[in-house]
């Protein structure tokens, strides 16, 4: 999904477990999470598999905009479902494990469907449809073979509700524990700290946009050595403002050198990100994307359990938020990766 970097940077673990296992791996996506997966992985085949890119709106519900944009995406959905068809043919492909694409399934070969949310967040007036709604992707959900949900099934977890629910899907389900692609790079030890703050721009546009102008204005402002990564692959561009460094993107072993030197890292609260900073037990401020129930609930669980400063985009202040983070502990989490193994194995035999 090109929703940002989240759904690419979250199945180099397992594409790194694949190629460990022999396998052959083609990857499929488009945009912004293709040239990510290109990058990393320049050893691999590659085929564009466009997804569905709602209109991502300054103001109002996420919720809202999606809802009305159902038949479209319906329509999307039977597209890309015959040009997954046609790929297996063509590729001669044997599995397909796609990250909360819910209609790349086939009768052809096993499907595994990943994803952190089971659950939908629906508000307001459209919480009476959130049953519909449910049961209409447990549909979708059911005609895969696997889901792997990228969590820990009891406590600590880092998914909550999103994932761990009373109904589940009628399939066969497995808690494959938090995917980072972080965990396999080489403990760094930092060499001081090298910034005060790192902002990791990550989501939809315009939002994305937004956040970072927000971003550079505050730290300007503010006098604090600031560090940019705007989550742009494929570009290789650094722009420099007085105290504040802008940089597209960074490999994975730099980002986690720069992460681990920072006093603070401050970011959406996706998913992805969420994991990928447990797992280097890195404090953070988190500002969910406005209008993304997700978003907002992983924030408002995180700081209730005392684990990440969070605030609203409206009402975030970046000298504040550093003061504020000193007072939550962040979490670790490490994943022996042991159950995805397995489950790889199972599909490779």
């Amino acid at each position: 999904m090109d929703w940002g970097l989240g759904h690419a940077t979250r199945v180099v673990p397992v594409i790194d477990l694949l190629l460990e296992m022999g396998a052959q791996v083609i990857i499929g996506a488009d945009n912004k999470p293709l040239d990510f997966l290109r990058l990393r992985f320049p050893e691999c085949d590659w085929v564009k598999v466009p997804g569905f890119q709602p209109a991502y709106q300054k103001k109002g519900s996420l919720v809202l905009k999606i809802t009305a944009d159902i038949p479209q995406m319906i329509i999307e959905s039977k597209k890309a479902h015959d040009m997954l068809e046609g790929i297996i043919e063509e590729k001669k492909v044997d599995a397909v494990i796609s990250d909360n694409r819910y209609e790349l399934y086939s009768d052809k070969v096993p499907t595994v469907f990943m994803t952190h949310q089971l659950r939908l967040l629906t508000q307001g007036i459209f919480a009476a449809t959130r049953t519909a709604l449910q049961n209409l992707l447990y549909g979708f959900i059911e005609k895969h073979d696997e889901v792997w949900v990228p969590d820990f099934e009891g406590e600590p977890n880092l998914s909550g509700e999103l994932s761990h629910v009373k109904k589940l899907p009628g399939i066969r389900l497995f808690y494959v524990g938090p995917l980072s692609r972080f965990q396999q790079v080489k403990e760094q030890v930092p060499s001081g700290k090298k910034y005060d703050v790192i902002c990791i721009m990550s989501g939809p546009e315009p939002q994305r946009t937004i956040l970072e102008e927000i971003f550079i204005e505050q730290a300007l402002d503010a006098k604090l050595k600031t560090l940019i990564l705007s989550g742009k692959p494929g570009e290789n561009s650094l722009v420099i403002k007085e105290n504040v460094e802008i940089r597209s993107h960074v490999p994975d072993d730099e980002m986690v050198s720069l992460v681990l030197s920072a006093g603070l890292v401050i970011s959406r609260s996706g998913y992805t990100t969420v994991m990928d900073l447990a797992t280097l037990g890195k404090n953070a401020v988190y500002i969910p994307t406005p209008g993304q129930p997700e978003q907002e609930y992983l924030a408002k669980r995180l700081k209730e359990e005392g684990l990440y400063y969070t605030v609203s985009q409206k009402e975030f202040d970046m000298k504040e938020a550093v003061r504020q983070a000193g007072y939550y502990s962040g979490a670790r989490m490490f994943n022996d990766f042991s159950i995805l193994k397995e489950r790889l194995l199972k599909l490779l035999e």
